[in-house]
């Protein structure tokens, strides 16, 4: 299965406002996002709409407005973001919609996707956006020292 950038950019979105939130900003501003995680603005307000509908972001209007995240980001899971985003995870679409498929009950395959499914949705829903941050404050840490 490939994520589209809609998943991805989610993803980098909710670790951006995490990382802000936790300096104790609020109401972040999608200008901000989209210039800290170089994605287009217009794409971004299509994601947030989404994340908006699913309850993991609030938005606020007027010129201190922004977006905060719902609850805490070890509460948000990456499984969450990309349902809201994506839909389902299923790598085809039987897995999610059996009576989409007419070979449905007698395709050799079909164990196969289900189980695909089931490792994917198993690894997105054990990581948090929290677990995103720590990793990112890894990551720039340990590029900070090797460009020293």
């Amino acid at each position: 299965m490939r994520l589209s950038t809609r998943g991805r950019y989610a993803c980098r979105a909710m670790l951006e406002l995490a990382r802000c939130q936790a300096q104790g900003q609020k109401n972040i501003s999608i200008d901000r996002i989209a210039e800290h995680q170089q994605i287009s603005k217009r794409y971004l307000e299509h994601i947030f709409a989404r994340l908006r509908r699913a309850g993991i972001v609030h938005g606020t209007r007027g010129s201190k407005g922004g977006y905060t995240l719902q609850r805490q980001p070890d509460r948000i899971t990456v499984g969450e973001i990309v349902r809201a985003v994506e839909g389902p995870l299923g790598p085809v679409r039987c897995v999610d919609e059996p009576s989409s498929c007419p070979k449905s009950g007698c395709c050799a395959t079909h164990d196969l996707w289900v189980e695909a499914a089931r490792v994917l949705c198993d690894l997105f829903d054990r990581r948090t956006v929290a677990d995103l941050a720590r990793e990112q404050t890894r990551l720039d840490a340990a590029r900070k020292t090797n460009s020293q």
